[in-house]
């Protein structure tokens, strides 16, 4: 028996077996980050249309809201707090989107459908007036992202409605 032969054949089959152990792996991980972007998309859709719903299910909320981005001046002190409040839930998260969006999770067509969405409210005039004051609660990138934002940057500038 040769035993340089037979160690010949022994490598040859030990780095097969390595190739087809990285290509497994590699479809592996393929699939897991396939997974974890789907579940950062629904994740942040679904906490979008939370809140959405949260505003939306209540006509005197929807009111404030409606309201408060527009003419905050026409809120009562009270109104003008639940305004307030719905702003940082909102904004909150946009901040997440926003995020998971400079870490890679979500795409670049998804992202632009919900920048055009932050940039819309965010420029809201009243949005405006709430952000000078809770600005500093939020991250710095995401301040200097909406800070240096214009409402041009909108690709979809028809007009909207509340």
């Amino acid at each position: 028996m040769d035993w340089g032969a037979v160690s010949a054949v022994a490598g040859v089959l030990a780095a097969i077996s390595v190739l087809l152990t990285v290509v497994y792996l590699a479809l592996q991980i393929k699939g897991s980050t396939r997974a974890t972007h789907s579940q950062t998309y629904h994740l942040a859709t679904s906490a979008l249309a939370e809140m959405a719903g949260i505003i939306g299910q209540d006509k005197e909320l929807s009111r404030i809201f409606r309201t408060g981005m527009e003419n905050p001046e026409d809120l009562t002190e009270d109104e003008l707090t639940q305004f307030g409040y719905l702003g940082i839930s909102l904004f909150r998260r946009f901040e997440n989107v926003y995020f998971q969006h400079q870490s890679g999770n979500i795409d670049e067509d998804f992202w632009i459908g919900h920048r055009d969405n932050i940039l819309w409210f965010f420029h809201r005039p009243g949005m405006q007036d709430w952000w000078q004051d809770r600005k500093f609660g939020f991250s710095r990138s995401f301040r200097e992202f909406l800070d240096n934002s214009a409402p041009s940057e909108i690709t979809s500038p028809e007009t909207r409605r509340l």
